[in-house]
């Protein structure tokens, strides 16, 4: 019979039904490990899985967003309207003729002070002032028209990287006089490293540059890049750009950063996800396929572990009949398997967290061979070890085991003594 009065207070509570439940769970041997062993095996199923999932959304998101600035700020083109929208109009009907401007090459003058302005505004990770305007490339008399961007190459290679896609030549260290271009471009001028070609603007301004490197990213013709101060001459902006690039911490803040900085500068702020929405509704898809995936491994695994534990309490209707004829009350049966489950539960969910952990870490490990000189070794199998994903696998694990363990203890406890000994 279970001890009472002081001597379960000196042996803190549930003494009796502690000692019990360890036992069982000792004298198991096999059973006990197997059982352990399936909640491990839910827990690394959960991890492998989510990880796997996310891994690829992440490496989704790194793939389309990459190689695009998140915000982009420029001069808003000004759009006419009619004279009944013109503040201060008088009333009354009016004839209006709407006509388009012929675009005009607009420049920001302060963006020192708009870098700084950006800067300053939560989730920016970095502001970079850019020249990006259309020119003409050659090698002789044949134009090809492409697009010409200065920037600072350190800062160019965090919004959107060069170095990595390189398959001949180099980026940084570039100079007044060098160049880097495309693969399709190069092609078509037929060019290599070492050769020079002519870039003309459209305010008849050119100059010879070296091709110094040659990249490709494998989607269509890509960017000519110079420096910053060479783009400026060659459109004559004097120290001016025409546009300041930003990159997010977090990819999906960029529609509230730019709604923030349009509050603060005199210019208009593009988010990519409101300029590429079919980029956006992709990566939308992809996470709602992530949870949903994750959320029915973590089902499958639940079931799983309760009916291994469901016929482990079942199995054990001899004992609970021998407790009940010791004297064990019915609370007393349900507390030791509730604490048997709980036992198996820590030490399964435990064992698959770092099972599952360690599966992931060392396929995070495996890298594609290397195709470009230059390129940033990158993992085989994109998978992304997730804290707060292993620890609810764990809580998961072991509510369903506590729960397994004890609906079929509630009822083995109302057994008649007698019935189960015969």
């Amino acid at each position: 019979m279970a001890p009472r009065g002081g001597r379960r207070r000196r042996g803190g509570p549930w003494r009796f039904e502690r000692q019990v439940a360890v036992r069982h769970l000792v004298a198991g041997g096999g059973q006990t490990w197997l059982t352990v062993s399936a909640v491990a095996a839910g827990v690394i199923i959960v991890i492998f899985i989510t990880g796997l999932i996310f891994g690829l959304r992440q490496d989704m998101a790194r793939l389309l967003t990459e190689s695009i600035a998140h915000v982009t700020i420029e001069v808003a083109e000004v759009k006419p309207v009619p004279l009944e929208r013109v503040p201060g109009a008088g009333p009354g009907p009016s004839s209006s003729r709407l006509e388009q401007q012929a675009p005009q090459e607009k420049a920001i003058d302060d963006w020192p002070r708009v870098l700084d302005i950006v800067r300053a505004v939560p989730g920016v990770r970095l502001a970079a002032p850019v020249v990006r305007r259309q020119a003409f490339a050659s090698r002789g008399a044949n134009p090809i028209g492409t697009t010409v961007v200065g920037a600072e190459p350190a800062l160019q290679e965090e919004v959107a990287p060069v170095t990595e896609n390189l398959i001949a030549g180099r980026y940084q260290g570039l100079t007044s006089e060098e160049v880097v271009i495309d693969a399709e471009l190069a092609e078509d001028l037929s060019v290599a490293t070492g050769d020079r070609i002519r870039l003309s603007s459209n305010t008849g301004a050119s100059d010879s540059f070296t091709v110094v490197g040659i990249y490709s990213r494998g989607r269509g013709r890509g960017e000519a890049y110079v420096t910053l101060r060479t783009a400026q001459s060659l459109f004559g902006l004097g120290t001016s750009v025409n546009a300041v690039l930003v990159k997010m911490v977090d990819i999906y803040a960029a529609d509230q950063a730019a709604d923030r900085i349009m509050a603060l500068v005199p210019y208009e702020a593009k988010s990519w996800s409101r300029e590429f929405p079919r980029f956006l509704d992709a990566l939308k898809v992809q996470s709602a396929a992530a949870y949903l995936t994750s959320a029915f491994s973590l089902i499958a695994s639940s079931f799983a572990i309760a009916s291994i534990l469901i016929v482990s309490v079942l199995q054990k209707a001899e004992q609970i009949g021998i407790l009940k004829a010791m004297g064990a009350r019915r609370r007393q049966i349900q507390t030791i398997f509730i604490l048997e489950g709980l036992g198996v539960a820590l030490l399964g969910s435990l064992a698959g967290a770092a099972g599952g952990t360690a599966i992931v870490y060392a396929l995070s490990l495996v890298e594609q061979p290397v195709r470009r000189v230059g390129q940033t070794p990158e993992q085989l199998f994109p998978v992304a070890i997730l804290p707060v994903y292993i620890a609810l696998a764990v809580a998961a694990a072991i509510a369903a085991t506590v729960v397994a363990a004890y609906l079929p203890a509630r009822r083995a406890a109302a057994l008649n003594p007698v019935d189960v000994m015969r």
